[in-house]
């Protein structure tokens, strides 16, 4: 797989192809850029180096299909663009004459044709994206993406693993103008799908990524798809059955006021098979429900230590076939196929972690909101039962009881519950959730909440 960005700069109408180049102003040396890859830092491989002991890589400098991009890949406050903090998760769209600032060293962007007048680009929605990394010792981490992400050993890093197999900073995963990409900041190259990249390439759904000792593996969903909207009530959603009134095709009138009979469109094709879907959901979330979560074995004998190698199996392959085969259903929009597909499954192995996460994802693909509670409480017992905590879904439970207290009130304590146990399991703060999850209900209440964190 070649990488993106490769070859010479191309002119386009908007200005976005033009050529750039830096130039420090301190010596008055000119810097071509590298489209497929231009680090500015203290590292020994930066393209562009820096005296400043802060910045290891301050920046990252890239050259996109809709035109270049800087990246900010440092804390330290003395990394700056035109003025303002160069700081991790910032994107930034350069014109001739910024300036990049590196602790005492200064940059300017400077064209062959001066500045160059451009129109403004629609950027497309980003798509939403989960990542699954696997460390060395088989320790899984799912993590819901919707900002940049640094992968490498510094503190700065948001997956951090302290092997020296893993550079200091590794990798970049980035989105850009609807599209994800990985970058590479380290010398070597990073493995995607067992094919080598050295500078940066295109994500796409399903790939799987090597960064050092790091497998991460990929799930990308389209933000173009839109949950079908249903008229269930969350509140007692276990009392509703299917809703079978709905017609198989759609009304419209022609210019002479005439009704036209029209085939429904895929949205609306989803909406009718919803109902079906949900009944059946229904009996499997009352099933669910009576399952009590199996401890493990013992960890003393050889029955403890065959306990703890099948524990340590589950958790080092990241799905199960079933899950597979749903998600590739879930993709191919075959909801029905996906879910009675998860239904068997997770009858026969209700203490699969991967099932019953893949079961929400279906839940929230096609708007049964009210039914996603289910399958994560689920993964939180199996996950006490077994002596840990899983802080992916202890997260994803917060922001759903958050998103379900809208119409169940209830559901405000249980989010603000959710945020303080994952304060306790990761020891970072999360009073602002919680406050504004208060202050959030203290309006709809009409007073003034008393009861905000210290």
């Amino acid at each position: 797989m070649a990488c993106l960005g490769t070859g010479a700069p191309v002119d386009s109408p908007t200005g976005l192809g033009m050529d750039y180049h830096l130039q420090n102003l301190k010596t008055g040396e000119t810097f071509s850029l590298n489209p497929n890859r231009t680090l500015i830092g203290l590292a020994e491989h930066a393209d562009v180096r820096s005296s400043d002991p802060g910045s290891y890589l301050a920046g990252l400098i890239v050259r996109y299909a809709t035109g270049w991009a800087i990246h900010g890949l440092s804390d330290n406050p003395a990394a700056t663009y035109n003025g303002e903090p160069l700081c991790i998760g910032r994107q930034i769209t350069p014109r001739h004459g910024d300036l990049i600032e590196v602790g005492e060293e200064r940059f300017r962007f400077m064209s062959p044709r001066g500045q160059s007048t451009t129109t403004s680009v629609d950027k497309a929605p980003t798509p939403s994206l989960f990542l699954y990394v696997r460390s060395p010792d088989g320790h899984e981490e799912c993590r819901s993406v919707d900002h940049d992400l640094l992968f490498g050993r510094l503190n700065v890093c948001h997956v951090r693993f302290h092997d020296t197999r893993l550079s200091r900073l590794a990798a970049l995963l980035a989105a850009h103008d609807g599209q994800w990409y990985v970058h590479v900041l380290s010398k070597g190259p990073i493995g995607r799908n067992k094919r080598a990249v050295t500078g940066f390439a295109r994500v796409e759904d399903g790939d799987e990524l090597q960064i050092g000792p790091l497998l991460v593996r990929v799930e990308i969903r389209p933000a173009a798809a839109t949950p079908a909207k249903t008229d269930e009530n969350p509140t007692h959603s276990e009392d509703q059955g299917p809703d079978d009134s709905r017609p198989d095709t759609a009304a419209s009138t022609d210019g002479d006021g005439k009704t036209v009979e029209s085939p429904l469109s895929l949205e609306d094709e989803v909406k009718v098979n919803l109902a079906s879907i949900r009944a059946s959901a229904l009996r499997l979330d009352y099933w669910l429900r009576d399952q009590t979560p199996t401890p493990p074995p013992p960890s003393h004998g050889i029955s403890g230590w065959l306990g703890a190698q099948k524990l340590k199996l589950n958790r080092f392959w990241y799905d199960t076939p079933e899950a597979t085969a749903a998600r590739g259903l879930r993709a191919a929009e075959k909801y029905d196929e996906a879910f009675a597909a998860l239904d068997r499954a997770i009858r026969n192995r209700p203490d699969s972690p991967e099932l019953l996460r893949e079961l929400y994802r279906l839940y929230e693909a096609i708007g049964l909101l009210d039914l996603c509670y289910r399958p994560l409480r689920m993964i939180e017992k199996l996950a006490t039962v077994r002596g840990g905590t899983d802080t992916w879904v202890l997260e994803t439970l917060a922001r759903l009881c958050e998103r379900l207290s809208k119409d169940r009130g209830g559901m405000c304590d249980r989010a603000v519950s959710y945020w303080s146990k994952l304060e306790k399991a990761t020891g970072v703060s999360y009073a602002r959730e919680r406050n504004a999850i208060r202050a959030t209900r203290t309006l709809e209440e009409g007073g003034y909440s008393k009861q905000l964190d210290e």
